[in-house]
């Protein structure tokens, strides 16, 4: 890792881990949150500066090189063999980090291409089905305490993301991640019902809720499982949702109809939680009742005399118990962040543990508030942002076109599109119409690079994600070897000490692959 720690980042943590590790992980579901945990001061002096340990590993990357990582499902390593997949990226990509799917139930980690897609110019060519679960071995005793326990995904067999690659890995000088994300699949993650969300109206939902001391046990449980039985030098964990109030307000990249889908957290773990923070969960619930039918009447009637906006603040100034249950959420998916991080270092000190920052991060002024960089530092080693371009045109259009439709309907869709551009600092990108068909430049990606960069003020390592191959449309913007190219050599330009190619090299091609080389190349990095 980049050494860039300086001394308020290392107090913070000597505090974090000081109660983390004086305090049981099951106790922290139910007790004090870690965020204030690892706020409050330690007793007595502050510690000392910590001295470099002289048997400590030798600084990663080596001098003059840069952190390139590869999320990389199982699929890849059975299909193509692991010697040959960590050959093809380093000499493609320059690649010397593995970011290994160990957990999901999806198909953006995990599995070959997507059905819709093209099949890549490598790997078998012919499509799979993903059930999904940990593609590692489980150790029942670390599951003792979590009512999910058997999530041994059965399609690879035998097969180990871990302990089949990290000896490999380590003899061609890579580093090992562990990549996990919140993708789950209710029918057949066992006894889910323990461990997820409800939402407004009562209904389970299909993530897990951060304050369900059922689902903290199963996240400690994964961590401290992977931490102890395999050598990986690092952990990454994606939390790709948002909280309630832009869910409902449709402020996504997905569908928006007059009836949402989920509207999350109001489970009693939730309730309990937030009276003893001074919420009024009550009157929450009601507040966003009002929000959901608020959107409802305007997605489906004319336009109200006094204007939209006017009608939906309205709503805010009736129920300013909307934004505190917002806030509340957002704060309990940092103490989950601050669960993991506690539960591996606890474990193993020196382990590198982040976060990727899903695309919205890059769209939304709204996500980009709610997921404020700089409170997660003291509980972070590095941060991923996903400012992707190349897929950020489609995904970018349809969400203009879903807050255009809700909050911004007084507007124009190109109003809108114009308005966001300027909250998010970009500069001669595409029109509305051009969009879908252009993406983003590469220079969008070193704007959120610096902007995330500034935020974290230098204490951690920034590593922005690099869209190769996300899928589009087929009549969308489709990867060239130019975009990967460009999209790296911003991030570096902006400070970047390294980049995560994203989503995952199953759905790359090789030739695109070779963009991020190319950079590396021109910058002497490779």
């Amino acid at each position: 890792m980049s050494e860039i720690t300086p001394g308020f980042k290392e107090s913070s943590r000597r505090s974090f881990l000081k109660g983390i590790t004086a305090t049981p992980a099951m106790a922290l579901a139910s007790g004090e949150g870690l965020l204030a945990q690892a706020a409050r001061p330690a007793a007595g002096n502050a510690a000392p500066a910590a001295r470099r340990n002289p048997d400590a590993p030798a600084p990663f990357p080596p001098p003059g090189k840069k952190f390139i990582a590869m999320q990389i499902g199982a699929r890849s390593f059975v299909d193509e063999g692991v010697d040959k997949c960590l050959d093809t990226l380093r000499e493609k990509g320059g690649v010397n980090v593995l970011m290994a799917t160990v957990f999901t139930y999806g198909t953006g980690l995990a599995g070959r291409q997507v059905r819709s897609e093209p099949l890549p110019d490598h790997g078998v060519q012919e499509y799979d089905r993903v059930h999904g679960g940990s593609y590692a071995k489980v150790h029942p005793e670390f599951y003792n305490n979590s009512p999910v326990k058997d999530i041994r995904a059965p399609e690879l067999g035998n097969f180990d993301i871990l302990a089949d690659v990290i000896p490999a890995a380590k003899a061609k000088g890579m580093q090992t991640y562990a990549l996990f994300e919140e993708a789950y699949n209710p029918s057949l993650t066992p006894n889910f019902e323990t461990v997820c969300e409800v939402d407004l109206y009562g209904k389970l939902g299909r993530n897990t809720c951060f304050n369900n001391p059922n689902a903290r046990a199963f996240l400690s449980a994964m961590v401290s499982d992977w931490v102890t039985n395999n050598d990986i030098d690092g952990l990454m964990w994606e939390s790709e949702r948002q909280g309630p109030l832009n869910s409902t307000l449709g402020a996504h990249f997905g569908a928006v109809s007059a009836r949402r889908s989920s509207i999350c957290c109001f489970c009693e773990h939730c309730i309990r939680k937030a009276k003893e923070v001074g919420i009024d969960g009550r009157r929450a619930r009601e507040g966003y009742i009002a929000l959901d039918h608020w959107v409802s009447r305007t997605l489906s009637g004319p336009r109200v005399a006094d204007g939209t906006f006017i009608s939906l603040w309205r709503v805010f100034l009736e129920y300013p118990e909307l934004l505190a249950w917002e806030r509340f959420w957002y704060t309990s998916q940092e103490e989950a962040y601050g669960l993991i991080y506690g539960t591996a270092k606890a474990i193993k000190p020196r382990i590198q543990v982040g976060w990727h920052i899903m695309h919205l991060v890059a769209m939304s002024p709204f996500y980009a508030a709610d997921t404020n960089y700089s409170r997660l530092v003291h509980v972070s080693d590095y941060i991923k942002p996903s400012p992707y371009n190349n897929c950020g045109g489609p995904r970018f259009a349809q969400y203009i076109r879903n807050v255009q439709s809700t909050i911004f309907r007084d507007m124009t869709p190109e109003q809108v599109l114009d308005m966001h551009y300027k909250f998010l600092g970009l500069q001669n990108e595409p029109t509305l119409d051009k969009l879908p068909t252009s993406g983003l430049s590469g220079a969008s990606v070193g704007v959120e690079t610096a902007r995330a960069i500034a935020d974290v003020e230098g204490q951690i390592p920034i590593y922005p994600g690099i869209d190769i191959d996300i899928p589009t449309g087929l009549q969308e913007k489709r990867t060239q070897p130019s975009d990967v190219k460009a999209a790296t050599l911003a991030a570096f330009k902006a400070g970047a000490p390294g980049v995560v190619l994203s989503r995952k090299y199953a759905e790359m091609k090789l030739t695109n692959i070779a963009g991020a080389g190319e950079a590396l190349k021109e910058l002497g990095y490779y």
